[in-house]
């Protein structure tokens, strides 16, 4: 009887074990089912979603610095080609069956050459690879191209609807080969001076317009620039015309349009409107359009419900960014000067001035970010360190503390020493060592002509630029630091704030995009300049064992002010125990603290010698730092700086090589001319007396 009931359950739960795995098996087939009739479905709509998304946030790393668009752009741009070209490998697999009533529509095949095609917006992530990326596009042209028709041969049936695969082949085409142009394209025609008639005819309708031709001709320039190439002495001279008889303000603006007119030759297909761009567009816009219009005309006896509205949404998804594309470029700069080209155009635009704000909102648009970063090596110490992982795997400019509007107080303070500069540089007069040697100003210039380079010259003259940077940025602070303290100063004041904000710009740069700022490796001495800080603050704390790496430390405001304040009141004291704890090779701690010092002392040891005129030649010795380390930077880390939102640096670089304070702008009496008309006169004397 026992038996009999074992066998019984033993029966019982192996039935139960099979249905289960049955059960488990059915499931299993049915996830696999579910998997194979979406995955392509779902893989087309998320192309879709990223064209949308490139579309819409492409443009903005032109004037946005924010930290998270950077690595999003980054992933949804190379996942963009990576899905449509995954998605065009599924369908290159796919069975024909008219029969079937899912069967997959033929068209998508060329729907994913539009998405291959690219937005508008970006075209290229970096300048990098630009060489690189059009011989791979063009061979991947041919390939996808050629897995399209092969698609289209696999699939075709009599319910193919003909008209939506032949609109939407054409589309993709041009849209693909409009790509390819893009990253090969060279320069424009150079029509300067007719641009510029117009822009004097435009004048008394639209004063904006104006600015957009001017800018372009400085764009034009700087496309001779950008190429390692001498400025002739015609284009310095139009240049220094344009730009010398522009207050501050209006200066800077023309910079940031001839930069964004380079941005759009670099990273979109945002460029001069011509004939044949016409024609192309309004194909490709007939195109999107007709194939919509086909599809609702036909669909309903030829696909499943699901599939009907995942062809719409892609459909209407390609009709809609065609139409925001064409938008866009309208109301560029570039559709701005195509508008105006024409005396028909300029009338309608000068019509839509007076009627409308739309032209004016449209010249107002930001083409930078306006901001520069900020980072304060000492006020950093109070932050949470940035983990490893996040600075390895996703690059970014973390160690920013926060982002500060270029204001129009620091536009007029840099534009004055800039011309005091070029006030300071004839051309006509002056050989190129002359222009050399203003170009190598850093710092020391001002000390001389405030009497104070004997005092405090160590700081700028025989030191590292990288280290005289630290030096001054730790100087600045405590000065602050000290100044707050006694409130002895207006902190509103200008020369404060310009102060201030660029020295934690300069840091920034040095810190964030070493490359742009630093002429020797810089690396170390900013390493060796925090850990030196960092070693001080946890002696401090009075720590018996201390087990905390120092890279790990973080410390709290008051304990970081704490240290400089005790600095401030027992100097001989503070120095000599960070002289004794400097055990670090490279360190400009103590440097910046001695300078500090000296400048607060200041006051009472120099005649005459106000905290106003203190704070207004710290800021002027900054001005003189900026315009040094732009005119030392390459100009391919000026152009890679344009994709993520733009820097001062590379503005006020364009603005001194606009007005000939530029390696690339010779003095008209060049010396190797003049020699050569030398030995010419010297040859001919010697060997031609019998002529």
């Amino acid at each position: 009887m026992v038996c009999h009931y074992a066998d019984l359950f033993l029966k019982i739960v192996s039935s139960r074990d099979a249905s289960s795995k049955m059960s488990i098996s059915h499931l299993s087939r049915d996830a696999v089912d579910l998997w194979n009739e979406w995955q392509i479905r779902s893989l087309m709509l998320l192309s879709l979603f990223l064209q949308i998304f490139l579309s819409i946030f492409g443009k903005r790393r032109k004037f946005s610095a924010a930290r998270w668009l950077g690595p999003s752009l980054w992933i949804a741009y190379l996942s963009a080609d990576w899905v449509a070209a995954f998605s065009l490998g599924i369908l290159s697999r796919s069975e024909a069956d008219s029969k079937n009533w899912n069967s997959i529509p033929v068209f998508w095949a060329p729907l994913l050459l539009v998405h291959l095609g690219g937005p508008g917006a970006i075209t290229a992530y970096s300048v990098d690879r630009l060489n690189k990326l059009f011989l791979s596009r063009l061979l991947q042209l041919v390939t996808h191209v050629g897995v399209a028709c092969y698609v289209l041969f696999r699939l075709w049936s009599k319910d193919t609807i003909t008209s939506v695969v032949i609109s939407l082949l054409i589309l993709g085409i041009i849209k693909y080969g409009e790509r390819i142009w893009v990253l090969m394209r060279g320069h424009e025609d150079n029509n300067g001076s007719q641009q510029r008639d117009f822009s004097v005819k435009l004048l008394n309708h639209l004063h904006e317009i104006k600015s957009l031709h001017d800018g372009y001709l400085l764009f034009q320039a700087l496309e001779t620039l950008l190429k390692n190439l001498d400025l002739v002495t015609g284009k310095q001279e139009l240049t220094y015309d344009l730009v010398s008889v522009q207050k501050a303000e209006e200066a800077f603006q023309l910079i940031e349009i001839e930069l964004g007119f380079k941005y759009d030759r670099l990273y979109s297909k945002v460029t001069m409107i011509s004939k044949v761009r016409v024609i192309l567009r309004s194909i490709t816009v007939v195109s999107s359009i007709f194939a919509l219009v086909s599809f609702s005309r036909k669909s309903n006896v030829v696909y499943s419900r699901n599939d009907r509205i995942i062809s719409y949404v892609l459909l209407i998804g390609v009709v809609c960014l065609e139409s925001f594309s064409i938008i866009s470029h309208l109301l560029s700069d570039w559709g701005m000067i195509w508008l105006s080209r024409s005396k028909t155009a300029s009338a309608i635009v000068s019509r839509i001035n007076d009627h409308s704000r739309l032209v004016s909102l449209s010249m107002k648009r930001k083409r930078w970010s306006r901001l520069m970063g900020q980072h304060n090596m000492i006020r950093a110490q109070s932050n949470k360190p940035v983990s490893k992982i996040l600075k390895m795997y996703f690059p970014g400019k973390w160690n920013v503390d926060k982002r500060r509007k270029v204001n129009k107080e620091l536009k007029e303070l840099i534009f004055k020493q800039v011309w005091d500069k070029r006030s300071r540089y004839n051309p006509s007069t002056d050989d190129f060592s002359g222009l050399q040697n203003l170009l190598a100003e850093r710092g020391d210039q001002v000390l001389r002509s405030k009497g104070l380079f004997d005092k405090f010259g160590w700081s700028v003259a025989g030191v590292d630029f990288s280290q005289s940077l630290l030096i001054w940025h730790i100087a600045t602070h405590v000065c602050y630091l000290d100044d707050s303290r006694k409130n002895t100063f207006d902190k509103t004041q200008s020369c404060v704030r310009s102060s201030r904000s660029l020295s934690n710009y300069m840091l920034y740069l040095l810190v964030n995009c070493p490359t742009m700022i630093a002429i020797e490796p810089s690396e170390k001495r900013h390493a060796d300049t925090r850990n030196h800080l960092l070693l001080l603050l946890r002696n401090a704390r009075n720590e018996v064992k201390p087990s905390i790496p120092l890279d790990a430390l973080s410390f709290q405001k008051t304990e970081v002010n704490a240290f400089f304040e005790k600095l401030l009141e027992n100097p001989c004291t503070m120095l000599k125990e960070i002289e004794k704890q400097e055990n670090v090779e490279k360190s400009s701690l103590l440097d910046g603290c001695m300078l500090a010092l000296s400048l607060q002392s200041s006051e009472t040891a120099v005649n005459g010698w106000s905290n106003g005129k203190k704070w207004e030649m710290i800021s002027e010795v900054w001005v003189e730092m900026l315009m040094h380390a732009a005119t030392h930077c390459r100009w391919k880390e000026h152009v890679h700086a344009l994709s993520q939102g733009g820097e001062l640096l590379t503005h006020v670089c364009v603005l001194m090589a606009h007005l000939g304070l530029s390696k690339q702008c010779p003095p008209e009496l060049n010396r190797e001319v003049e020699d050569r008309k030398k030995r010419f006169g010297v040859f001919i004397d010697r060997n031609c007396q019998c002529v």
